[in-house]
């Protein structure tokens, strides 16, 4: 496959960056650190591009991990750009993806690994009453099962490789607990979705063909966002990489590491940096963000690093908004003047995002915006549509359509159906069910066009046409079909939540929507301006993230996350006299 032109282009506009040029040239394993506003998912896309057209010969390809299924539709949208079509060349997904899809379905059956023919994911239910089963087996008495549960489930995730002498040496209790609890789940045919990259990983070490057929169709595995993946993602890597042949090209940034409740470890990363057989390239410049915030940046991690602005870029802005009471006055603030201040200054509100800790934070934002008349969507764990679920995006996709997208085919029909067949029938169709599901899908969005209902009714609708039917029919291992039913709940308007389609949709005329985010869900993304709320003393730190020096160095690290997403003005907002203590240090580095 020779390079395409958009491809060329891209790899001529890296040029004048000869880490990012390096890192795309390279043909060995690379680990790229690539800290905020660097480049990173271009020199990505870009290294994934060239590999395909230069070092992969067709059929073979490449496999890209990422965090969650957001990162890899961002990841497919730009390498389409370059004329790369995901499919049989390019698998894009998570771990828990690229384990199911990649090893577990094809090859399960080959393999004694407990699983029937039939084998699916358990629901949120069905794991829970598995783990209350377990809990009276291995453990009885009359502590909450669950609670016991999130330690073992701690110790599940990261001792991966069970024949190592800590599964049993280091608190068999739980040990006995998970081996319990997943053969209560085998019993009935399930696995749940941290099963996916365990068992992935047995059958891998325990049988080298496996590893083998991997290698001839992925002979290169990118990772993005590799210090928050996890222990089952680095033993995969190890054994892949290091022990199968597979070159690796991971992208990271351990000071962006905030995943530590999900089992996420930066030291990882920092591990493959150590390897002799590692090539490490470090992205310094910082494409996003002007000089001021730059140095802001650094004085709210506590941390050198050698990271510069470009050269000409604005400073950028830094204000700071001291409020006499606690949240909810301080949201009232970012309602009445933080924002109004914003746009006078000629930033659109679909450029402004109001960050905090917690979802209940965001509820306290959403009520004072809502009061103010200003619109917003929110993408934390209250927001109506999950920005991880596949299945979500698809069904806002397909509102935007419906509201007036099919006039200028944004989003393209072609696109909503590919869609929705990976969402029912995983990676293959027959022409039948391709052509059925098509006029099902049509057929629906033809029928709302126009639709003069609320965000709710067009939800229950979409629920009852068209996800009843595919879920009976679904071949799709990683369902997700209680997703509409959950945006269905978000939208309840006894509880005052209903909204208008538009709205939902993106298409309010005239206005765009402030995006309310939690820190975590914030980070990869980038605005104007970023408006960070409730920078109080007992907020960052909180006495939680006291209780140990890791825990108050990844809130450190969260608290960077949140500085480093504006382009051009930083607003915190805190309450007067108690405002956090490293605000006083980013306001000195600010000012260096």
């Amino acid at each position: 496959m020779s390079s395409s032109v958009p491809l060329l282009r891209a790899i001529d506009e890296l040029s004048a960056n000869p880490e990012q040029l390096a890192a795309v040239q390279e043909s060995g394993h690379c680990v790229v650190l690539a800290g905020p506003g660097s480049g990173k998912t271009k020199t990505l896309t870009t290294a994934m591009a060239r590999a395909l057209a230069e070092d992969v010969a067709d059929p073979r390809g490449v496999a890209c991990i990422t965090y969650n299924n957001e990162c890899a539709i961002e990841l497919e949208t730009r390498l389409g750009r370059l004329g790369v079509a995901t499919g049989d060349r390019a698998f894009m997904g998570t771990v828990h993806g690229f384990a199911l899809s990649q090893v577990i379905a094809p090859y399960a059956r080959c393999v004694p690994v407990g699983l029937t023919a039939d084998f699916r994911v358990a629901t949120r239910g069905e794991s829970r009453a598995a783990v209350e089963t377990a809990y009276a087996i291995a453990i009885g008495g009359i502590d909450d099962p669950h609670r016991r549960w999130s330690f073992a489930s701690e110790k599940r995730r990261r001792d991966v490789d069970r024949s190592r002498p800590e599964w049993r040496g280091r608190n068999p209790g739980l040990a006995t607990f998970v081996e319990a609890y997943e053969s209560e789940l085998r019993r009935q045919g399930l696995i749940d979705f941290d099963d996916m990259p365990l068992l992935a990983y047995r059958m891998i070490k325990e049988h080298a063909w496996i590893r083998d057929a991997l290698r001839a169709r992925f002979p290169v595995l990118f990772v993005d966002e590799y210090q928050d993946l996890g222990y089952a993602l680095h033993e995969l890597v190890l054994l892949l990489c290091f022990g199968g042949g597979i070159r690796l090209f991971a992208v990271g940034d351990a000071d962006q590491s905030i995943y530590g409740f999900t089992g996420a470890n930066p030291e990882l990363l920092e591990s493959l940096t150590a390897r002799r057989d590692v090539r490490t390239i470090r992205l310094r410049f910082n494409y996003r963000s002007g000089g001021r915030i730059v140095r802001a940046s650094l004085g709210a991690l506590g941390e050198e690093r050698d990271y510069r602005e470009v050269a000409g870029a604005p400073e950028g802005e830094l204000t700071f908004w001291s409020v006499p009471l606690g949240h909810c006055m301080q949201a009232q603030a970012v309602a009445d003047t933080v924002i109004p201040k914003l746009v006078e200054k000629g930033i659109a509100l679909d450029e402004v995002a109001v960050l905090y800790r917690a979802a209940y934070l965001g509820d306290k934002v959403a009520l004072a915006l809502k009061q103010a008349g200003i619109p917003f969507v929110r993408t934390d764990g209250n927001a109506i549509v999950r920005r991880s679920s596949r299945l979500a995006r698809f069904i806002e996709d397909c509102a935007r359509w419906v509201v007036g997208g099919w006039r200028n085919a944004e989003p393209r029909f072609g696109r909503l159906l590919g869609q929705a067949l990976t969402l029912v029938y995983g990676r293959h169709a027959s022409d039948h069910e391709e052509q059925r599901l098509s006029d099902q899908l049509m057929g629906f969005l033809q029928a709302t066009i126009g639709f003069s209902g609320s965000t709710h009714e067009w939800l229950h609708r979409f629920d009852r046409e068209l996800i009843a039917g595919w879920r009976a029919s679904a071949r799709n291992l990683e369902q997700e079909w209680d997703v509409c039913a959950e945006m269905i709940g978000n939208t309840d308007p006894a509880r005052n939540l209903d909204i208008p389609l538009p709205h939902f949709a993106g298409r309010v005329e005239g206005t765009g929507r402030v995006s309310l985010s939690t820190l975590h869900s914030a980070k990869g993304r980038e605005f104007d301006a970023v408006v960070m709320y409730g920078v109080n003393a007992s907020d960052f730190p909180s006495e939680r993230d006291k209780r140990s020096a890791t825990s108050l160095r990844e809130a450190r690290r969260l608290f960077y996350v949140g500085v480093t997403r504006p382009r051009k003005e930083l607003s915190l907002v805190f309450q007067e006299h108690h405002h956090s203590p490293w605000v006083i240090e980013l306001y000195a580095r600010s000012q260096g």
